[in-house]
């Protein structure tokens, strides 16, 4: 699924409030139009008719956040023949290229995590059916041991004659015992072992800040820059990646979000600027008690004099 991106400075931008909010309504929903079929920004005229009026489309385009053939924006391409072009688009939404290259990375992503489930799985039955091999053989060879073992007369199964004890020692030859088997981990078969548990292909599936491909673009690059100078944004966004991955949180807005992050980022950053060092405040109060004590002795010894010269 692709996004189409507002900032959170679009409902105040002077060509919003001079477009007016019927026109705005529809730039909205011509850009949801474009990000949908990743047109990269352009549209077909008859779509922009559709979607709206006459008097909403020339808002647009006199304000600018809409083009049409021969316009003379430089930042923006040329639409095609009746066709439009949604003002700086590529600025702030993601390419065709780059929407595709990152549902392909999610597909990839995807496949690989119910290969190793399925792998997982594989695993587990083969387990579990060498340990039912191994215990089927050892029931088999117990039952061989007592049919084939010798019949002992009453006077041999006494302290006088041979026991049976005695026959696992060499008296009387008895089929040895099997060699164990491999000792299989119980949570293989299902037997309620603490083991590793083999991971799920929930466990193994993207999480959503992955799936929605979320990246930072040039225009939040200078967003960032522009509002909060000298703040590292390729830390900061890789920490709000990691923590929206390992919590698998999903948001309506990945870039609101993100800014979101930046600023609180930023602010946390300022804060720890300002908040006094640990040991500034226990000095200051260690500077008062000795200042106390000094002037606590002087008046200990000025009473003193006091006293012997009266008495």
């Amino acid at each position: 699924m692709a996004w189409f991106a507002l900032d959170d400075g679009f409902d105040s931008h002077p060509k919003v409030r001079k477009a007016g909010n019927a026109a705005v309504g529809l730039f909205v929903r011509l850009g949801v139009h474009a990000t949908k079929h990743l047109t990269e920004g352009h549209l077909d005229g008859d779509i922009v008719r559709d979607y709206g009026t006459a008097a909403t489309i020339r808002k647009l385009l006199t304000v600018g956040m809409l083009h049409e053939p021969g316009h003379g924006c430089p930042r923006c391409p040329q639409p095609a023949a009746d066709g439009y072009y949604i003002h700086d688009y590529l600025d702030y939404n993601k390419s065709r290229a780059q929407i595709e290259a990152a549902r392909e990375a999610a597909r990839k992503r995807q496949q690989r995590g119910r290969d190793t489930a399925r792998a997982n799985r594989n695993g587990r039955d083969s387990g579990a059916n060498l340990n039912s091999n191994s215990r089927q053989n050892a029931r088999s060879s117990a039952s061989n041991r007592s049919e084939n073992a010798p019949l002992f007369e009453d006077e041999t199964a006494g302290q006088e004659g041979t026991s049976r004890r005695d026959t696992h020692e060499g008296a009387t030859g008895v089929p040895s015992p099997p060699l164990p088997s491999h000792n299989y981990d119980g949570a293989d078969v299902g037997e309620g072992s603490t083991g590793s548990r083999p991971a799920s292909l929930d466990d193994l599936a993207p999480t959503p800040i992955e799936v929605d491909g979320f990246q930072l673009n040039d225009a939040m690059r200078r967003w960032a820059a522009a509002t909060f100078p000298g703040l590292d944004v390729d830390h900061a966004t890789a920490q709000f990646v990691s923590h929206y991955r390992s919590t698998g949180a999903r948001r309506k807005s990945w870039p609101d979000a993100w800014q979101k992050w930046i600023r609180d980022d930023a602010k946390r950053a300022t804060d720890r600027r300002h908040r006094p060092s640990a040991d500034v405040i226990p000095f200051a109060a260690r500077q008062q008690q000795a200042t106390d004590d000094l002037f606590d002795r002087a008046m200990a010894r000025a009473q003193a004099r006091m006293q012997q010269e009266t008495s």
